[in-house]
């Protein structure tokens, strides 16, 4: 016991420890708030058990709860050194995975999400674009986006898997489906348009350039790029909070 508990001391000192929830806590509130402590002492042959019965009864697993990473007894080389079949990558395509502790670190993925997966558990629909034979809701990953808007104001081609088109063009799939409910109103210069809003064809006609000409212009995000505007501060313009920026102005025809 003394050993173990030295062993995980040393590693989050050294902040290289296998459970990075963990060491995240430990850097962000001092080693002096953490505690090492015997909870019961069982006879060799029942630590296994004993082991379980605490995981079932605190669910120290569950990450608003506690620090452990994996909900079965024993270590996590061993627990997850098995075959995990059935899991399908953001691309679709589906994967056998050895040791799936270790894979999770080497991928940047939270092990538990992955867990609960595996096990059909998870109310998400997927994790990171990742989904498994076993989720209950597996397939809702092939959802079809049709309103997506590219920088050049152009309709972009129907997007199938979100999640996988996002890792093949360096895009935030929780930013992308914000812009297609209407929650953001673009990302990288990506806009949206169905039939409750107009996000990527609105115009804004009240602009008057450096050379005091009104200049009506739609896709904002992309005309700033275009002319090394800076896009946050012409909407201060057009809420009032500038009054002018690079020579830029707004004034609405009624004004």
């Amino acid at each position: 016991m003394h050993d173990r508990c030295e062993h995980h001391r040393s590693s989050l000192r050294w902040k290289n420890h296998i459970n990075s929830h963990l060491q995240c806590a430990w850097d962000k509130y001092g080693e002096n708030n953490f505690e090492f402590a015997v909870l019961e002492p069982v006879e060799k042959s029942r630590l296994l058990k004993a082991e379980q019965e605490w995981l079932d009864k605190t669910r120290c697993f569950e990450r608003e709860i506690g620090f452990n990473i994996c909900p079965t007894a024993g270590s996590p080389g061993d627990i997850n050194a098995q075959i995990w079949e059935g899991f399908i990558d953001p691309n679709g395509n589906e994967l056998t995975i050895k040791n799936l502790f270790n894979f999770c670190r080497q991928k940047a993925l939270d092990f538990p999400s992955m867990h609960r997966l595996f096990k059909g558990k998870s109310k998400l629909k997927s994790y990171k674009g990742w989904t498994h034979k076993n989720s209950v809701r597996q397939r809702d990953y092939i959802k079809t986006y049709d309103g997506f808007i590219d920088p050049n104001g152009n309709a972009a081609s129907l997007i199938t898997n979100l999640a996988a088109f996002c890792c093949e063009n360096d895009l935030d799939n929780t930013h992308m489906v914000a812009v297609a409910h209407g929650r953001l109103h673009s990302h990288k210069g990506l806009t949206y348009n169905n039939s409750r809003q107009n996000l990527g064809i609105k115009t804004y006609t009240g602009f008057i350039n450096p050379n005091g000409e009104r200049v009506a212009i739609t896709n904002l995000q992309n005309y700033c790029r275009e002319n090394e505007l800076g896009a946050a501060h012409m909407h201060e313009i057009i809420s009032g909070k500038r009054k002018n920026y690079k020579g830029w102005k707004w004034e609405m025809l009624n004004e």
